[in-house]
């Protein structure tokens, strides 16, 4: 066989495989990692030397399922923040942060085609080829930090005081002694100096909070899974926090399964003991990549007290990501009865919903449209009229659009609409905020926000204007500095007030394990001033 016949040959095995790669050929998997959470603020571990850009949707995984999604909104050279778009499970420090984009080619190697090691071939152009680093699975993969807070208040009203010293401990292990097993626990123990340290309860100063403590064996792989302790699952979100366990089958892209458990308190996360939950649930998985893809479940769940029913709904969770571009994200809880004139009676009656569609038609723009609804639930047997649902605890129902515009320079420009419903004599209420940021400004590594709100609420009218300046130091210190003014009418009253709040955030990184962090709000307000202070020190592992 000749040279160009050769020649010939490698070209069309080259370009065979690229077709076969899919339209996934051109992206390659970055990884980063949560540093540090502020309010609704999540901030990475990369900047733009990371090849992070504002605009850009990142994933975010622990233990090997995603649990939500960020819109990067500003970047330096080493760090960026992000606004959470949707997360099924609330996102913290060490959860890994994922995001495709295009590879980094480099020039073919001088060799045939079949000389070149399988496990080397990336999805690439016709031209080049990329040659990823080895993914080695190591048994005990540990994750986590530890540290000492403070979180105090000091307010005119001394009833309203606290002061709370305390130790956390957060814990991942992945691939336990190599049985692919994820054990994590995440609790808090604090002494409480407050005069009214028991008004959640317990007559101790010392209190302890455990938020999570799990073994769950879940691998793509194995035809069955599991999970048991102090948890809340991945397909069942509704279902809340619950001490017990889960167990679930795969066929192909299908997983069943059930979970059952006594349901834990919200304040105190006690466990009465008389009070479970449970339910029967069925989830697709498909899609060829992370950024094509369809989950969805399906779900029965019950709630008992003392052996009789307090609740019994339906449960919808559906997440589909069409690529790049769009994305629809959606949960909603369907009553299965309903009390009519005080008789217990069969409904099919929608309870909780939301509903959230993104869109990035182009690199320079970001939309989201959306619907936030709650309705009040009856519980039988507790005698509660409110859901028991992580979703929306905080929910108002309304719809919501907002748009982000990506200018030159790192600045950008964002405009947010809510408009929500009220039921009975209450009022419909709207909130109207545009904000304008730029990042990195004339290379100083300094950002500066400024954010306006014009808000008609239920039962007050309001105006909202917030500035704030963030500064990354010697690549260890970040430093962001906020003021906050709000001048809003009580209607009833018919009376105004005014609310000054500065606030001062740092962190502090010694070392590449050893952080700090620290916040302080001060309020100046008509009918009271506070200072609020919240300090950590740990360790990252």
């Amino acid at each position: 066989m000749n040279e160009g016949r050769m020649r010939t040959v490698r070209i069309t095995l080259l370009v065979l495989a690229v077709v076969l790669s899919g339209s996934a050929q051109t992206m390659e998997e970055l990884r980063y990692a949560v540093s540090y959470i502020a309010a609704s603020t999540v901030y990475i571990n990369a900047g733009r030397e990371g090849n992070l850009a504002v605009g850009d949707t990142v994933m975010v995984f622990r233990a090997g399922e995603q649990i939500g999604r960020v819109l990067i909104a500003a970047v330096s050279k080493r760090s960026s923040s992000a606004s959470i778009v949707d997360q099924s499970t609330p996102i913290a420090v060490g959860d890994a942060a994922v995001i495709r984009k295009p590879v980094r080619e480099i020039a073919a190697p001088e060799l045939p085609i079949a000389q070149i090691p399988a496990d080397t071939l990336k999805r690439s152009t016709s031209a080049t080829v990329s040659v990823p680093e080895r993914d080695v699975k190591r048994e005990n993969i540990v994750s986590g930090r530890a540290g000492v807070q403070y979180i105090g208040a000091l307010a005119d009203d001394s009833r309203l005081n606290l002061s709370q010293p305390s130790v956390l401990l957060r814990l991942n292990v992945q691939n336990l002694y190599g049985t692919g097993m994820v054990f994590s626990m995440y609790g808090r123990s604090y002494y409480d100096l407050s005069d009214i340290y028991s008004r959640y309860g317990g007559a101790e100063r010392l209190k302890h909070r455990l938020f999570d403590f799990s073994l769950q064996m879940n691998d793509p792989a194995s035809a069955f899974g599991y999970g048991v302790g102090r948890m809340s699952s991945e397909f069942v979100g509704g279902m809340g926090t619950f001490d017990g366990g889960q167990f679930f089958f795969r066929f192909g892209d299908v997983t069943a399964g059930f979970l059952t458990g006594a349901k834990v308190q919200e304040r105190g996360l006690q466990v009465d003991g008389e009070e479970m939950k449970g339910a029967l649930f069925i989830n697709l998985k498909t899609g060829p990549d992370i950024l094509h893809q369809y989950n969805g479940t399906f779900a029965y769940g019950r709630q008992m007290v003392q052996g009789r029913l307090d609740r019994e709904f339906l449960y919808l969770q559906n997440f589909v990501m069409f690529g790049p571009a769009l994305s629809i994200y959606e949960s909603s809880e369907i009553e299965l009865n309903d009390i009519d004139r005080g008789v217990k009676q069969r409904t099919f009656k929608l309870s909780n919903t939301f509903l959230s569609v993104n869109y990035y038609p182009v690199d320079w723009l970001s939309t989201n449209v959306g619907f936030d609804g709650s309705r009040s639930v009856y519980l039988f047997e507790s005698m509660k009229s409110f859901a028991d649902t992580l979703l929306d605890k905080n929910i108002m129902q309304g719809y919501r659009a907002g748009a982000t515009f990506r200018l030159p320079y790192f600045m950008s420009v964002s405009g947010n609409l809510s408009y929500r419903t009220k039921k009975g004599d209450a009022r419909d209420a709207r909130t109207l905020s545009a904000s304008y940021r730029i990042a990195d400004i004339l290379g100083s590594e300094i950002g500066a926000g400024l954010r306006y709100a014009d808000i008609i609420g239920v039962y007050s009218d309001g105006k909202n204007l917030t500035v704030d300046v963030d500064r990354t130091l010697f690549n260890a210190l970040s430093l962001s500095l906020r003021y906050d003014y709000y001048h809003y009418t009580i209607l009833s009253l018919k009376q105004s007030y005014t609310t000054h709040t500065a606030t001062v955030n740092s962190s502090y990184r010694f070392s590449r394990s050893l952080y700090s962090s620290l916040a302080v709000d001060g309020i100046i307000d008509n009918t009271m001033n506070s200072l609020r202070i919240y300090a950590e020190i740990g360790v990252r592992f």
